[in-house]
């Protein structure tokens, strides 16, 4: 008998040690989930705010992109055509048509016509970048027409052929930009449903590991 309750005894001591373990192993845990969730929580809400001010500016990029992609559309398409106005045949057909008379003059006359056609050509397309700077209100083409009146006609076809180039290549580093926006609102959005999750499951968690250690405190 005496036996049989020191063998009791003994095994009752087993088992509150072991609920006593189970007990504290089961608070660790929790206190490790809600560690966890407060972290993710954390995190979550700052990439909330970091797609508030993100939203905010790819918003207005946005809105500032489709209005400058259409006012560079229009002023890529107002230097293609002062582009095609200094290399209209024009200047070559009043050349060839006078090209007889000139020789029999000398060179200094074929010079003289050649000046005087790329006056008249530089003069037009200045006019034409002039009255598209105003419609489009574009300074671009309102400086380039400045320019294209008083600078050599060489130096104007060059200049009106680099800022070509050039608009074309800020046109394409704004879609670049927009595309980064696109990515970076997916991505985001992503991220957050991903951290929301997490957080449901770690509330989940910590609730049924509350429950085990109110079951084992009653015990």
């Amino acid at each position: 008998l005496v036996q049989d309750l020191t063998a009791q005894i003994q095994q009752a001591t087993q088992d509150r040690e072991e609920k006593s373990e189970l007990k504290a192993k089961t608070l660790q845990a929790k206190a490790d989930a809600e560690g966890d969730l407060k972290d993710t929580t954390d995190t979550r809400d700052a990439d909330q705010q970091y797609l508030d001010d993100l939203t905010a500016t790819c918003e207005q990029k946005a809105s500032d992109f489709e209005s400058r992609q259409q006012l560079r559309a229009e002023e890529i398409e107002a230097i293609n055509k002062a582009i095609e106005i200094i290399s209209s045949g024009a200047v070559a057909g009043n050349a060839e048509k006078h090209l007889p008379i000139l020789v029999q003059q000398g060179g200094s006359a074929l010079v003289s016509l050649r000046a005087s056609l790329q006056t008249g050509v530089q003069a037009q397309v200045a006019q034409f970048l002039a009255r598209r700077g105003r419609e489009l209100q574009s300074r671009v083409l309102s400086v380039l027409a400045e320019r294209a009146s008083s600078d050599p006609f060489v130096k104007v076809k060059k200049m009106i052929k680099d800022l070509l180039v050039r608009l074309m290549e800020e046109a394409n580093e704004e879609a670049e930009q927009k595309g980064w926006c696109d990515t970076e609102l997916s991505t985001n959005e992503q991220t957050r449903k991903e951290k929301t999750d997490t957080v449901e499951i770690l509330h989940a968690e910590i609730d049924q590991l509350q429950a085990s250690i109110a079951k084992l405190t009653e015990d």
